[in-house]
């Protein structure tokens, strides 16, 4: 599955508001047969079967997370009134970037 397919059927699961970050489409590229897994779990967090992770720096939305293989990951973030606003999939580099933005992870001082 392509990247352009990839993103119709995400928007078919959560909505046409559903925004990607910028590196979606080549993460996606590496995915394989992963994509049917990826797929599944969105299905089963827009069906609410997933308990979302609170985000201490984000009061106004919940995040869900999921790593994919061995080096993709995916956050999904959903606003509180019930409408998913983003997906970003990436390596672990960019993960741990965005947990940190969210508040979600520490940093560690000694690297």
């Amino acid at each position: 599955m392509n990247a352009e397919e990839l993103r119709l059927k995400i928007k078919q699961i959560f909505g046409e508001q559903i925004e990607f970050n910028k590196d979606f489409d080549r993460h996606s590229l590496n995915l394989g047969n992963q994509v049917d897994n990826l797929l599944e779990w969105c299905n089963i967090i827009n069906e609410g079967k997933v308990k979302p992770i609170p985000a201490p720096k984000f009061k106004e939305g919940i995040t869900f997370i999921k790593k994919i293989g061995s080096t993709n990951r995916c956050i999904v973030i959903k606003l509180r009134n019930k409408e998913f606003k983003e997906i970003h999939l990436g390596d672990h580099t960019y993960y741990d970037r965005l947990r940190k933005v969210l508040g979600l992870k520490k940093d560690n001082k000694y690297y």
